[in-house]
């Protein structure tokens, strides 16, 4: 049953878009303490394989009944149910084993990787893999869902008594953004189809549709994203927005629709094919570089995604290979720009027995060559960084990496220092604020190259930051406003 359950609480959570950045050193990175990011592994080796396979399912309660002749069986008393990483909680169940009856009369709770669903009455048979709920609700990562009762099939859950879903954590007032549905159809881990759809938005019904049909694989879902700021008297006021259409089971466009009131119009387009071992990007368009604009022009990029060598070893390996023409705006100056690079990786490292410390190790060589110029530059790449979290509100980093100067025709990317010290620190005030504040040191030249400071707050169904940007290196300071819809 806590399977059909969480299918729900998945389905039910992918009927609103979402949308995900993907962070490395740069940009926004510089932010994201490690405790909160994936840990630098690739493919999950064998033996961990094998442990999820055939986990077995325990019961405990403060008090438990069990009749071996008829099969009858009764627990009470903070009952949890467990299987693997899967925990269902309730105050009493009762059931049989021979027939696979089982039944919630108190209703329960399950809690499983970030979701949490409720059922105020559950009953289900593990033989005909049928069942009933009713006064389903709880959340999935980021989204809120409800219903009053829904119907469990072999093949896919019945919400035939309408329910809801949102991104929008208001309590006292109606969500900023809801979807409703009569009824939900779904297939777990395949599809949902559901028929009278309406949108609401502040409590207000804006448009419906007879018949809504998502794609529950991952791989067919239009992602939304705007974003509007300020950045200093420099770039002045700014409104981007990040689309994203897939066009197959494999392959995504995408458009970066950047609009600066000093800079002007700076659009990025470009399509995505995602294999098995490997994504392909083409693109067109600019990007920011260090507050200057690179436009690249039919520029091709080849990633070999990480894979490890041998199931016994915590390491893996990656590279990537680059080929476009390229344009500073600043200056000019055109290159048929080609860059690739290999990199080692060493699987998460938590020190002293313990998930509040870690360490994430790369190496690896790049190498670049200009046509403009006609001459290839290579450097070794160094990167360590050792994370701790010190309380639920404190979080702290530091990070050491070396990369030599490659080009001196484009700068994307990389700070003018070969030798930097990053030092984190982040404080989560509440589940509304958060401030970060982190400092770069050139350590070639021994003295800071840049420190930042930000302020984020989250509101109902966006979020502001201030962002404050000593610039040591070259005797200036920059201030950045932005506003976020999230929850979308």
């Amino acid at each position: 049953m806590n399977k059909i359950i969480l299918a729900t609480a998945l389905a039910l959570g992918l009927c609103l878009p979402a949308y995900a950045e993907q962070f490395a050193n740069q940009g926004d990175s510089v932010y994201e303490s490690p405790m909160q990011n994936a840990p630098n592994t690739a493919v999950k080796h064998r033996a961990e394989l094998d442990k999820e396979k055939g986990m077995p399912i325990t019961l405990l309660s403060e008090h438990a009944v069990y009749d071996q002749v008829s099969g009858d069986f009764h627990a009470e008393g903070n009952v949890k149910v467990s299987q693997g990483g899967q925990d269902i909680y309730t105050t009493m169940v009762k059931g049989n084993m021979k027939t696979g009856d089982i039944w919630l009369l108190e209703g329960g709770k399950l809690v499983e990787a970030g979701a949490e669903t409720n059922a105020r009455w559950a009953y289900y048979n593990f033989n005909s893999k049928t069942g009933e709920l009713k006064e389903l609700f709880g959340e999935n990562s980021k989204d809120y869902f409800k219903a009053p009762h829904g119907t469990i099939y072999p093949d896919k859950m019945v919400l035939d008594e309408g329910g809801s879903t949102t991104r929008c954590p208001a309590v006292k007032n109606p969500p900023c953004l809801e979807i409703r549905a009569k009824t939900f159809e779904i297939y777990p881990g395949e599809k949902m189809i559901a028929r009278d759809v309406q949108v609401w938005v502040r409590g207000k019904h804006i448009y419906s549709r007879d018949v809504w049909e998502n794609d529950l694989t991952d791989n067919n879902k239009e992602r939304l994203m705007p974003h509007v700021g300020f950045k200093d008297s420099d770039k002045g006021a700014y409104i981007n927005l990040s689309y994203e259409r897939p066009v197959g089971d494999k392959t995504v466009i995408y458009a970066d629709i950047n609009y600066y009131s000093k800079d002007g119009y700076k659009p990025l387009f470009g399509a995505r094919q995602n294999e098995k071992n490997f994504t392909v990007r083409f693109e067109n368009g600019w990007v920011e570089d260090d507050d200057e604009w690179v436009k690249k022009q039919t520029n091709l990029r080849f990633d070999y995604k990480p894979h490890h060598f041998t199931d016994k070893l915590p390491l893996s390996y990656s590279f990537y290979a680059e080929h476009g023409l390229w344009k500073d705006e600043n200056t000019g100056k055109r290159s048929w720009h080609t860059e690739y690079g290999a990199f080692l990786n060493h699987d998460r490292i938590y020190l002293f027995n313990s998930s509040n410390t870690t360490l994430d190790m790369t190496i690896g060589k790049k190498w670049v060559h200009e046509s403009e110029t006609g001459e290839t530059n290579s450097t070794n790449v160094y990167y360590a960084t050792l994370g701790q979290k010190i309380s639920d509100k404190w979080n702290t980093w530091v990070g050491w990496y070396k990369e030599d100067f490659t080009t001196d025709l484009f700068n994307y990317d990389q700070p003018d220092m070969e030798t930097e010290l990053r030092n984190g620190l982040q404080y989560i005030m509440d589940d509304k604020n958060v401030f970060t504040i982190i400092n770069r040191y050139d350590l070639d030249r021994n003295k800071n190259y840049e420190t930042d400071y930000r302020w984020t707050h989250r509101f109902c169904c966006w979020q502001i930051s201030l962002e404050y940007q000593k610039e040591h290196y070259k005797d200036d300071d920059s201030f950045e406003i932005k506003y976020e819809f999230t929850n979308w």
